[in-house]
């Protein structure tokens, strides 16, 4: 049996199983999210997705030429897309309840927030505000499963210890390690991605038992012994290798992934307004991040 079925059934066929994709700036990352959700969408159909916008590289038109898309952003914002052929519907929240309220079948969730950040003291509240509702709700059966949530750069919410904005930022990193296995119980999984293991929180990372590996990507001796006896070879690989490991710690050999193209090949996105914390700015699609991480937003 080849590994490509074994991926298949183990992985993109089974809910609930948490990936982790490592490489450096430019290794590959962002492409191989894209393979992942392409195979989601195929071998699952019937699962739930979310993918978060970081706001890089107009990115989510690649999402948007595989599935429909359902943006979900604060009220108050708003994003001008120019794409071709492109299915696009826009939803809007208040309470951040509402994101996952919002979750649509057969269309690409898409929660717009980071890109109307531009501050890392707004990021926390509204963030952590989002991400504590989703344990809350899926602790009480709330939310449609099974749901991948992709997340590029992962360790912006579960942040190792020196790597967080502030206090409660590190105080929601300790909330997602103590809820990660029984969210993979509940059927929701992350697939996500960051440039350097040490920079996720020590226990969230441990939960991760599938690995992508990009070029630059590398383990700790102590917690990954046989992964990071190959962090030289991993330092070699071209843009487009990858490598799967199981959670056995067997792993691919060196792979191919498709080249996806860039957001901007397919047209643009512009990201209309800001968050920002306690006061308002002169633009009219401002909103109070600090209310809407309260969820009394009028």
């Amino acid at each position: 049996m080849g590994w490509q079925t074994l991926f298949s059934r183990q992985f993109l066929k089974k809910p609930g199983e948490h990936l982790l994709v490592l490489g450096i700036t430019g290794g590959g990352k962002t492409q191989d999210l894209i393979w992942l959700l392409e195979g989601i969408l195929k071998e699952a159909p019937n699962e739930t997705v979310l993918w978060n916008d970081s706001g890089k590289s107009n990115e989510i038109l690649l999402v948007a030429q595989l599935a429909p898309i359902n943006i979900i952003m604060p009220e108050g914002m708003d994003i001008n897309i120019k794409c071709e052929n492109a299915d696009i519907k826009k939803s809007w929240f208040t309470d951040p309840k509402e994101v996952w309220f919002n979750l649509e079948k057969g269309r690409v969730n898409v929660l717009c927030v980071e890109p109307f950040i531009r501050s890392p003291k707004n990021f926390t509240p509204v963030i952590t505000a989002i991400f504590s509702d989703l344990i809350d709700l899926a602790h009480d059966y709330k939310i449609p499963v099974p749901l991948s949530i992709f997340y590029d750069e992962f360790h912006l919410v579960a942040p190792a210890k020196g790597h967080a904005f502030d206090k409660k930022h590190s105080s929601f990193g300790s909330e997602i390690q103590y809820n990660i296995e029984r969210l993979r119980s509940l059927k929701v999984r992350f697939i996500a991605s960051t440039h350097h293991w040490h920079k996720i929180r020590k226990g969230v990372r441990s939960s991760f038992n599938w690995f992508m590996i990009n070029r630059g990507g590398s383990f700790s001796s102590e917690e990954q012994p046989k992964l990071s006896r190959f962090n030289k070879r991993y330092e070699k690989m071209s843009v487009e290798d990858a490598i799967i490991a199981f959670p056995n710690k067997t792993f691919t050999d060196i792979m191919k992934i498709p080249y996806y193209g860039e957001g901007s090949d397919f047209g643009y996105v512009r990201y209309l307004g800001k968050l920002t914390p306690g006061e308002q700015t002169s633009k009219p699609a401002s909103i109070e991040a600090n209310q809407l991480s309260q969820g009394i937003m009028t």
